[in-house]
């Protein structure tokens, strides 16, 4: 019976490559699977304190991009060296877009915060894991870390850049209104559309994501009532890079297999 289980496990990983070859399916939760593995041991890093967490967080996050054979092109790089803290409009598209959030910070010379709002500073970047993880570690360094977070406002981290991500659920307009809260203006960062990977074709190849850092817009003066009409204007501006940066990657770009 031994012999027949070896003989099972052994016919299995033989078979891996030709599966992977030609099952698009197998192939599809095949690397969401080493995507979610890799990412989960990644964020462990996350629980801890120690200098230049961001910068090994974001160099791991680099190899499961490379791993994947994703590509990351930054344009506007220039745009990310200010010093001030600002609110980051995205336009979300998967979890993917986690790691090139990672390769802003990996891109840089100079240290690049990357902070929540909406969840714990220890839970960034990938999961939910860290955070339960660092309750039974460290509580009271954990509860600390994050009613500094709650509290969080423009004088908290003034010597680097520092950009603060708002919940993928909310919308422009509700992103715009907390960061007018928070006396704070806005940098729409655009990620190009992800033609490789399709939840519903099961579809996950390689490919090529462009990351356009568009210019921080300034919130002071905005009252209440314009929020409205700034959110459409700023959201006119990111759909134009959309659609600008999406042809670049789909005219010469990998061409996903139908298999």
């Amino acid at each position: 019976m031994a012999l027949w289980q070896e003989v099972l496990v052994v016919a299995f990983f033989i078979s891996l490559p030709f599966l992977y070859d030609t099952q698009r399916t197998f192939r599809y939760h095949f690397r969401l699977a080493i995507f979610s593995v890799l990412a989960y041991l990644t964020s462990l890093l996350a629980v801890f304190q120690f200098k230049h967490r961001s910068r090994l967080i974001a160099y791991f996050g680099q190899q499961i991009s490379d791993l994947l054979s994703l590509e990351w092109c930054l344009h506007g790089k220039k745009n990310l060296s200010s010093t001030r803290t600002r609110v980051a409009l995205i336009n979300y598209q998967t979890d993917i877009d986690t790691l090139g959030l990672l390769h802003l910070v990996y891109s840089q010379d100079m240290e690049l915060n990357i902070i929540s709002e909406a969840n714990f500073s220890t839970l960034w970047p990938f999961s939910f894991f860290p955070w339960l993880l660092s309750l039974a570690l460290c509580p009271i360094q954990f509860f600390y870390s994050n009613f500094r977070l709650l509290n969080f406002s423009s004088t908290l981290i003034d010597s680097e850049p520092t950009i603060v991500l708002s919940p993928s659920t909310m919308t422009n307009e509700e992103t715009i209104k907390m960061a007018l809260q928070k006396k704070l203006p806005v940098q729409p960062i655009v990620f190009s559309n992800c033609y490789f990977i399709n939840k519903e074709k099961h579809m996950f190849e390689p490919g090529r994501i462009i990351i356009s850092v568009m210019p921080i817009i300034e919130t002071d003066g905005l009252l209440p009532n314009d929020i409205p009409n700034f959110s459409d204007k700023v959201y006119s501006k990111i759909r134009a890079e959309y659609d600008s940066i999406s042809k670049i990657t789909q005219l010469g770009d990998y061409q996903t297999p139908s298999y």
